[in-house]
């Protein structure tokens, strides 16, 4: 049996454009400890950690992650709960939104927010768009 994987439309918070094309999301980067600037395309599936990038991103380097249209900041003044490197936002355009830890190799991300398990499954409904609210 094939594993279902859920694509998600993502969007800027700030200028709002849809940076989804196709299966990846395709963002401007910045290495600060090796001063590269590139771009990094992230996985637009829920669960798979690949990216596609030119630059060298050791294991633990954390990533300035920028919008490619309005080149806004995308970290947070948040901390990741399992490292403690800031995360990096993008709204869905379903609601809701995905959180995401900017250090390379942690898995550390938030869908909707973090402690209201009723908006989760108020946001998930939405996206598989099933009949329940």
């Amino acid at each position: 049996m094939a594993k279902a994987l859920l694509l998600l439309e993502l969007e800027c918070p700030h200028c709002k454009r849809v940076l989804t094309k196709g299966e990846k999301v395709p963002l401007d980067a910045f290495l600060r400890d090796t001063h590269q600037d590139g771009q990094v395309s992230l996985s637009a599936l829920f669960g798979d950690y690949t990216i596609e990038t030119d630059l060298k991103i050791r294991e633990g380097t954390i990533v300035e992650f920028r919008c490619p249209e309005c080149e806004a900041s995308l970290l947070l003044s948040l901390p990741c709960r399992m490292c403690g490197a800031p995360m990096a936002s993008l709204n869905l355009t379903s609601g809701g939104y995905l959180e995401f830890c900017s250090r390379r190799g942690c898995k550390g991300h938030a869908l909707g927010g973090v402690g209201d398990i009723d908006q989760m499954i108020n946001l998930m409904n939405r996206m598989f768009e099933t009949p329940y609210d």
